[in-house]
């Protein structure tokens, strides 16, 4: 079980914490000490991708908005008492999977790579990470929604070649609104056809040593990483936010991109 507590991306939707994060974090170690003491084997809180890429971030901006808070949480539940193994034990990521193929995977490995990089940081040996998919919520239509099934489908193949322990799959006709049951039931099957019938979880990194996905891990491993730093120099996520910092440079990415929508180049 994957609680999914995520204060900093409520934040970033609402624009305001419940409380000073000094309190926040205090209860964050004291949920943490309990779930602990009752034998809680789960993930309770959760780096969340969604906010951002709803917002119009860049893969590189997404990732290093998920560093950035999960880092976030480290600090913050040591600082209530918990060691830095228990702390990063306790957390999961989420990113988003979209429909181009190729930076979806990329983007799936290079947060293995890029969070391996900040345990090192602090001085602990690497672990594998709980990582979480969803397919995208920008790229759904109202019109013309069964192409939404395409979009899905590639975005979930996608994040499974990419390393997603879990994938979400919205059901095609989510921006219409409440889905049917047929719609539920296609978003359910899309995962099991790919599993059981494309056996997409036989192998555990099908883009090892492909130089194309090797390439693009790499350069968006190297980009998000200044993009994580930049962050951390505003004084972390939370800093940033507080100022609209990484707000303002996702919206100068959304322009682009609606832009580019518009003129059919997307």
């Amino acid at each position: 079980v994957d609680l999914g507590l995520d204060p900093v991306g409520a934040m970033a939707s609402l624009g305001r914490m419940s409380a000073s994060w000094d309190a926040v974090a205090h209860r964050m170690g004291d949920t943490l000490a309990d779930l602990t003491g009752r034998g809680f084997k789960g993930r309770v809180f959760l780096a969340d991708g969604r906010v951002y890429h709803e917002a119009g971030a860049s893969e590189t901006q997404e990732l290093a908005a998920v560093l950035a808070t999960g880092l976030a949480y480290l600090r913050g539940l040591e600082a209530h008492g918990h060691g830095l193994d228990a702390a990063r034990d306790s957390l999961a990521f989420l990113l988003v999977a979209d429909a181009d193929e190729f930076l979806t995977v990329a983007k799936f490995r290079a947060l293995r790579r890029l969070w391996a990089r900040v345990e090192q940081a602090c001085g602990l040996e690497p672990k594998p990470i709980r990582l979480h998919a969803e397919t995208a919520w920008r790229m759904t239509t109202r019109r013309d929604p069964w192409v939404n099934m395409l979009r899905t489908t590639i975005a979930t193949f996608s994040a499974g070649v990419g390393g997603a322990d879990a994938i979400t799959v919205l059901p095609f006709t989510a921006a219409l609104g409440l889905p049917d049951p047929f719609a539920r039931r296609i978003a359910r099957n899309t995962q099991i056809i790919l599993l059981d019938e494309a056996n997409l979880a036989r192998v555990a990194d099908p883009a090892a040593g492909a130089g194309g996905f090797e390439a693009l891990t790499d350069a968006l491993c190297e980009r998000a990483w200044e993009l994580f730093q930049e962050i951390e120099g505003e004084g972390g996520i939370l800093e940033s936010l507080k100022r609209s910092a990484l707000q303002e440079r996702i919206a100068t990415i959304k322009a682009q991109r609606d832009q580019a929508v518009a003129t059919r180049e997307e």
